[in-house]
């Protein structure tokens, strides 16, 4: 059920036994897989470039001054979708996967973006899920699903199973000050950037093409 924080304001607590409040938060992970249509348009024609970088700035700026509103108490119960109960007076994951995938898109080559925020979207929510049965098999699910996912964007199999593994990792760091929705797609990012800057490991064909316009 939606209860008010108790003395602490007006924030929203997800109650978990409810599945429509679950589901929803799952498929809005799920749906920031969406966010690559950003590679169908070219980026060298310059009006479209600039306003690739400007829809991305504009709904991650506001989506941090929501976050910032309700932190301080001031939206009304029911603005916003629920929130867990360790949310309340804390950055809520949203933002973590918001701030992550603008990183992501604007900092990153195509080959390391696309699959690090492809792995958090789906990845995430699959360990998540299995965590609850067997925490063996939820590691195990997850690297499987994250490997394929490198894989797919044209990663050689060792380079995509590291990549993996460290998703996976950065996905189970419990950290107070930063989420696992920034840790598991920028981990990999990072460590991939660098080791390709360093000429260890090649960066692979590009996957999505944009449209000719």
């Amino acid at each position: 059920m939606f209860k008010s924080d108790n003395g602490y304001g007006n924030t929203m607590r997800l109650d978990d036994t409810r599945p429509s409040h679950y589901w929803f938060r799952r498929m809005i992970h799920v749906s920031g897989a969406c966010t690559l249509v950003y590679y169908l348009y070219p980026d060298n024609i310059l009006w479209i470039y600039i306003l690739k970088i400007a829809i991305i700035l504009t709904i991650l700026i506001s989506a941090v001054i929501v976050e910032g509103l309700r932190l301080c108490n001031r939206l009304d119960e029911g603005f916003l979708f629920p929130f867990r109960s360790y949310e309340t007076k804390k950055v809520g994951a949203y933002i973590w996967f918001c701030i992550s995938i603008s990183m992501l898109l604007l900092l990153f080559p195509q080959q390391i973006a696309g699959p690090c925020i492809l792995t958090s979207c789906f990845g995430d929510p699959l360990i998540g899920e299995l965590k609850k049965k067997n925490h063996v098999l939820s590691v195990i699910a997850g690297v499987s699903a994250c490997f394929c996912i490198f894989l797919i964007f044209n990663y050689h199999a060792h380079i995509a199973l590291f990549a993996a593994l460290i998703g996976v990792v950065s996905e189970g760091i419990k950290s107070k000050k930063i989420d696992d929705d920034f840790l598991m797609p920028m981990t990999p990012a990072i460590v991939i950037y660098v080791l390709t800057l360093l000429g260890i490991i090649p960066l692979p064909e590009i996957l999505i093409t944009p449209f000719s316009v």
